[in-house]
């Protein structure tokens, strides 16, 4: 499924937050996003999940403004995993995840098998079937992040969106994550800090101060003027110590 961003910007709080940015994912691809901290990320997963209205330009998914679909039917095709979310209801780990399934929920169809079915593999894919009763107060901030992302799966999307979603999460749960997101047979846009995780995606953007200024295969765009340029850091790319071939980063010193 495509979705595209054709010149747009973002402004909050009356300040420009991300400027003139086009962008196209093609379908089926693992897209990653990059940048330091404060260059636009959020705002620009928010304007393409639907969840913020750019100031200027369009978002089109399959060719029409996402703001011409209705919210059911977009929530029905994207879904977003935020970097943290809250809630205060009292909440047990399985009612959250079918939160997923509201898109999905009218007066005419109520909760079936097929939302059973949705949460019970969302569940598993994050591992969370052990904890599926307690409650979301309870739990750690790696477990609520799992959480959100079972609710995002439950979703069934087409198209999923996920922002820095391994931040709360031990490194073995990391790798879980990254080899779950790059298992699904479906268009995937991930913003990630760690940027030799980066490197297992098709291709990658990367912000600077609310600017796309680089896109493409991470092999070609993770350079060392790139690094330098963007993230203030000496570095250099070192062949991948499982022999698979592929590259790693190797990160001196900071500039």
């Amino acid at each position: 499924m495509s979705l595209s961003a054709q010149n747009i910007g973002a402004r909050l709080h009356r300040t420009d937050i991300i400027r003139d940015v086009s962008l196209g994912l093609n379908e089926g691809e693992l897209f990653g996003l990059i940048g330091p901290n404060g260059s636009g990320k959020t705002t620009l997963m928010r304007c393409l999940a639907g969840l913020h209205k750019p100031s200027t330009g369009t978002v089109r998914l399959r060719g029409t403004p996402l703001d011409k679909i209705p919210a059911r039917e977009r929530a029905q095709l994207i879904a977003f995993v935020e970097q943290q979310a809250d809630t205060t209801d009292r909440l047990t780990v399985t009612q959250a995840v079918g939160l997923g399934r509201t898109p999905f929920l009218s007066p005419l169809r109520g909760w079936g098998a097929q939302d059973e079915a949705a949460v019970q593999s969302a569940l598993e894919a994050v591992e969370m079937t052990g904890l599926r009763h307690r409650l979301w107060h309870t739990l750690s901030g790696g477990e609520r992040q799992r959480v959100h992302i079972a609710r995002a799966l439950a979703q069934t999307p087409e198209i999923l969106v996920l922002d820095e979603p391994t931040n709360h999460l031990d490194i073995r749960h990391q790798l879980g994550l990254i080899a779950l997101v790059q298992s699904l047979n479906i268009t995937r846009m991930i913003a990630l800090h760690d940027l030799n995780q980066a490197m297992i995606c098709d291709r990658i953007g990367v912000m600077q101060a609310g600017n796309l200024v680089a896109v493409g295969a991470p092999c070609e765009v993770l350079n060392e003027a790139c690094l330098r340029d963007v993230f203030g850091v000496a570095a250099m790319r070192v062949p991948a110590p499982d022999a698979s071939g592929g590259m790693r980063l190797h990160f001196s010193h900071a500039l």
